[in-house]
């Protein structure tokens, strides 16, 4: 009788710290969700040829203003809002990869509704606006999927 009762506390325990674990990644996620990132850290993450955060730009006017200047790389995404988005690029953003949110001028009802939609998500401090102000490169132009061989690096 008590040799099964030695693999049962392991698998118990196992199944405890596992959870806090999980506990612990979905409380630090949240915690992340509320930190924006900077202009400055944004493309100094995206600048690392290791890291792999897709960069939705939310801003409502897409052929006006995603046109006319945006985050080299990033994917438009109306409103956060598939159906909106151009073509091209509805299959291009994914819910579980890391994120960041681009709006106009940080939006915070709509970067509030796009974080939701994203397992781990950020926003950019001061949206687009902060970005230009900031004198980091922009790409202009409607929105083409990046070439695979070229490596689908956007800076």
């Amino acid at each position: 009788m008590k040799a099964w009762l030695e693999p049962a506390g392991w698998a118990a325990l196992l199944l405890a710290l596992s959870a806090l674990v999980l506990g612990e990644g979905a409380r630090r996620a949240d915690l992340e969700r509320g930190i924006p990132l900077t202009p400055t850290e944004l493309y100094r993450t995206l600048a690392r040829s290791q890291t792999s955060w897709q960069v939705v730009d939310a801003r409502r006017d897409v052929a006006g203003e995603y046109e006319e200047a945006h985050v080299p790389g990033a994917i438009p995404v109306p409103a956060c809002d598939p159906a909106l988005a151009p073509e091209p690029a509805r299959d291009r953003f994914h819910r579980g990869v890391p994120t960041v949110i681009v709006t106009a001028g940080g939006d915070a009802d709509l970067v509030r509704r796009c974080l939701a939609r994203f397992t781990l998500a950020r926003s950019l401090a001061g949206g687009m606006d902060a970005w230009s102000g900031a004198s980091l490169p922009e790409d202009s132009g409607p929105y083409a999927p990046p070439s695979s061989r070229a490596g689908g690096g956007c800076l």
